[in-house]
């Protein structure tokens, strides 16, 4: 870990405690002035240097209400802050008042404030040996002397302090990080866990729908063991159950993306209309009765775009729901949901006529592990709802009248809001962009684009590798010099933009003789390039819209000859994709992990692998290192292979591509995505 990486890190650590901190500093710097002046006189005093240490807190007391450009250097103000204020400023007044017993005193205290601030024991010895350095340096220069007053002996007791400082907290430190990381390792396992048995179901859904004729027109009516409404019927079951299953998935990856150091995280925040994530809620939440949906009413005059996470506020609106339902036996029961704007803000309701809350309990609503009246209830369902609300910088309130309704008022700030822009400057910190192509003044406004979000820029030439590659690079958005593309790359571009995720920038500079004019298929994300600021703009709000993925399946390649091994330990799932595959005309052979793929390859010749991370015997990653690098496989040490896995962070791609995976896709995938990326591979 490096220094930047480290200060980082400690930052993050003290972060929720900057208040409290910075509000000390900026009233006890000045109060001790008077106190050290008046009440018990020191020989030297320095109200200036106070003040500056004063103004240097502040901007930890006023963070939400600092400029844009402040949120650039923050990392960098708090560790100069600290330094300054704590080992700098206490030992050059120690110095100045010679050594005297209350300055050493308070010399040592600013050692161990250091260290419970910047507990990383590399940045507190490297700044305060820096800070010590520097503070003698002044006093010798101011002074002429430093030694009156000093003895050797004082060296010892401030090593002592420090080191004793650094261990404590060492442990502390380790303690800590030992607990994020059995969480962060706890919550990957549950969640390979769950998708395991989710793929399998997910797979016999798709296979069900996939062997499932349309309609049986074409069958005697006396053969037939089902009507046609009874097939419609079950193909609306399926496609309910897989609905269900990837919302079961969605709440995975909130699991795995949006909770970050037990905080909700701004990363995964992006674009999302409020209409859809209601009707959403509304579709797929679990009614004990199906004569529940008939008593929830929603009504919406305009759709409203909030800035968010929308796995996220589906669970608030899930939690309001359960808790309205659980008094539905009153008469005339029923819930209402309203949307509407108002000012600069967007107010959604969500009103019940149940049992309502008694006044002395509405205060009381939002504290963790509080519950009014309900059995079997945690009492952090409300609780966390608001922390979700928070994070979106909105407000949630209750208001209620007992034996006749409850209703919850949920306020979000517009996205053009100075609050939300906040969030989107922090979150693109964050970002990693790439460019390829070579117009020299769009590279320059993006390099300046990337100092002052700080978000991380690569550069490339533009050539048919890097264009077919595009889900390699994991990256947030990626901007295309499209005045340089001929047709070939073109088309294969055309595939790319079919079958990712990842948002696509197709940029035209207006000083180009050739007047590019799109194609509704590029429209979307065409943008003709005439200044920064409308560059700016173009990013930010590319950055963070999720882009949908095109279902409609590409024609496959000529697939006479063409074999796929399937690698997986989950019969459902081989079963799924094999006749998936099948059905599309490829040669499918089936292995139940690696060895037995290994044995296989030294006898017959596959086009692509599809492969599962992790299984039994030998997993996926140790039989692509054989093939990689085992001359006894040189027929396919370039052919694609494609990990199939319930748990793909940003980390473990990162290995599994060292290894020598080709691509990755995601446990269940629908037939559509299975589909486009073999097809992406077989034809490069």
């Amino acid at each position: 870990m490096n220094i930047k990486q480290r200060i980082t890190s400690a930052y993050r650590y003290i972060e929720p405690n900057l208040f409290i901190i910075g509000l000390l500093g900026s009233i006890g710097f000045p109060a001790y002035y008077f106190i050290w002046t008046y009440l018990f006189p020191q020989p030297y005093e320095n109200l200036l240097l106070r003040l500056v240490c004063t103004l240097l807190f502040l901007p930890f007391v006023i963070k939400s209400l600092m400029p844009k450009w402040f949120y650039r250097y923050k990392e960098k103000h708090f560790v100069f802050s600290i330094c300054f204020s704590l080992p700098f400023f206490f030992c050059y007044m120690m110095i100045r008042n010679e050594w005297s017993v209350v300055w050493i005193m308070s010399f040592m205290a600013a050692i161990f404030l250091s260290i419970m601030i910047i507990y990383d024991w590399l940045l507190i010895l490297i700044f305060t040996t820096i800070a010590a350095c520097t503070a003698a340096l002044i006093g010798y220069m101011t002074m002429g002397h430093i030694g009156a007053g000093f003895h050797a002996s004082y060296l010892i007791v401030f090593s002592f302090s420090y080191f004793t400082g650094i261990c404590f907290n060492y442990r502390n430190r380790i303690e800590i990080e030992s607990k994020q990381l059995f969480s962060q390792s706890f919550s990957n396992g549950i969640a390979h866990e769950m998708r395991n048995p989710l793929g399998a179901l997910y797979a016999s859904q798709e296979v069900l729908l996939e062997l499932l004729p349309d309609t049986l027109t074409t069958d005697p009516q006396h053969n037939r063991l089902i009507s046609n409404a009874e097939v419609s019927k079950l193909r609306d079951i399926i496609k309910d159950n897989i609905s269900v299953i990837n919302n079961g998935n969605n709440t995975i990856d909130l699991l795995l993306n949006s909770i970050d150091n037990q905080k909700i995280s701004s990363h995964s925040f992006h674009y999302t209309s409020i209409n859809d994530v209601i009707n959403n809620a509304l579709n797929v939440y679990g009614y004990k009765n199906k004569n529940d949906r008939n008593l929830v009413f929603f009504q919406i005059n305009k759709d409203s775009m909030f800035f968010g996470n929308s796995i996220l506020l589906r669970y608030v609106f899930f939690n309001l729901l359960k808790n309205s339902f659980y008094y539905k036996e009153k008469t005339d029961f029923k819930i209402i949901i309203s949307v509407y704007s108002k000012h600069n803000e967007t107010i959604i309701s969500v009103k019940d006529y149940g049992k309502g809350i008694p006044s002395t309990a509405i205060k009381n609503i939002f504290t963790e592990y509080y519950t009014s009246g309900k059995k079997n209830n945690s009492g952090l369902g409300l609780s966390f709802c608001k922390k979700v609300i928070d994070a979106f910088t909105g407000s949630i309130e209750c208001y209620s009248t007992e034996n006749i309704s409850t209703t919850f008022i949920i306020r979000l700030p517009i996205i053009t809001s100075p609050t939300i822009d906040k969030i989107k400057y922090d979150s693109m910190s964050t970002k990693k962009i790439l460019f390829i192509g070579n117009q020299p003044q769009i590279l320059t406004d993006l390099n300046h684009l990337a100092y002052f979000y700080n978000f991380t820029l690569c550069y490339e030439q533009i050539s048919s590798n890097n264009i077919i590659s595009i889900d390699e690079k994991n990256y947030d958005c990626i901007i295309i010099d499209i005045n340089l593309i001929n047709n070939s790359l073109l088309k294969k571009l055309q595939d790319q933009i079919d079958t990712t995720s990842i948002n696509i920038i197709l940029i035209s500079h207006k000083d180009y003789d050739t007047k590019i004019i799109p194609t509704e298929t590029y429209k979307p994300y065409f943008f003709e390039y005439d200044h920064i600021d409308t560059l700016q703009k173009k990013l930010t709000t590319q950055c963070f819209t999720r882009t949908k993925q095109n279902n409609t399946l590409s024609s496959p390649i000529n697939v006479n000859k063409t074999k796929i091994m399937i690698v997986d330990d989950n019969v459902s799932l081989r079963l799924y994709c094999g006749i998936l595959l099948k059905n599309a005309g490829y040669d499918v052979i089936e292995a139940d992990n690696g060895l037995t793929a290994l044995n296989y390859l030294q006898e017959i010749t596959v086009d692509l692998i599809l492969m599962d991370s992790q299984m039994p015997i030998m997993s996926g990653i140790e039989a692509t290192k054989e093939i990689r690098t085992n001359i006894q496989y040189n027929l396919h040490q370039c052919i694609p292979i494609i990990c199939y896995s319930g748990l793909l962070d940003e980390q473990h791609k990162e290995h599994l591509i060292t290894v020598g995976i080709s691509d990755f896709l995601v446990k269940p995938s629908s037939k559509a995505a299975l589909l486009s990326i073999v097809n992406k591979w077989l034809k490069s």
